[in-house]
């Protein structure tokens, strides 16, 4: 069972994540600094990676600093963001065209 604290922490990055806008993408590290946990990306990563299957959080929208779809599921991630117009090539998304926040 997890701290309430440690439940909170994972709300606020939940909620920075739910609030990247459609057809926008953003980084890792960005969604942590953003949510008030710097230099945490890889945290963010893990929180995001045990959302259940059929999450309404976009977690798709989260990629490496590269612009690159780190998650097992990219296909399915360059699926959902070439739907919202992202353009996707090689698995990799051009952060400076898409980038949220800007």
């Amino acid at each position: 069972m997890e701290s309430s604290n440690e439940a909170d922490a994972k709300a606020r990055v939940l909620l920075t994540v739910s609030q990247i806008p459609e057809g926008r993408v953003s980084s890792f590290g960005r969604i942590a600094e953003a949510a008030g946990f710097p230099r945490k990306a890889r945290w963010v990563g893990r929180i995001l990676s045990q959302l259940p299957s059929d999450t309404e959080i976009p977690w798709h929208r989260v990629l490496g600093h590269s612009g690159h779809i780190t998650c097992p599921r990219k296909d399915l991630a360059q699926s959902r963001l070439e739907s919202e117009g992202v353009t996707v090539q090689q698995f990799k998304v051009i952060m400076t065209l898409y980038a949220w926040p800007d």
